[in-house]
């Protein structure tokens, strides 16, 4: 699962039949990720009704499709849940694989000593 932050939309009129009426977000991680390829952001499907802006928690490959109920979904992510509050002891948030990006801290990030 990755922690992220929505930053936008997709909206696409010809898409995989299985992708009719399903919501397309762009997400961009807040902690370090590495993914198979250089990309600073997903898209996800949104079967949970986040908005832009909102922190949000990202499941990949097969526990993305089984959020959507069905597995046959040309899916690679989804929302699997909006974020209320992120609780993260101080030594692990500026520790070097786990600092967030300048600028990509969760909003609602408490740090506990």
């Amino acid at each position: 699962m990755v922690l992220g932050r929505v930053i936008g939309q997709v909206w696409a009129t010809r898409k995989n039949p299985y992708l009719s009426g399903k919501k397309l977000l762009i997400v961009r991680p807040l902690a370090w990720y590495l993914p198979d390829h250089d990309c600073d952001h997903l898209v996800a499907v949104d079967p949970v009704g986040a908005e832009v802006g909102q922190d949000v928690v990202v499941c990949m490959g097969l526990p993305a499709r089984w959020a959507l109920g069905d597995t046959r979904h040309p899916v690679e992510a989804a929302i699997a849940a909006i974020v209320d509050r992120v609780e993260v002891y101080r030594g692990a948030c500026h520790a070097p694989r786990f600092a967030f990006a300048a600028g990509r801290e969760p909003v609602a990030l408490e740090e506990r000593p």
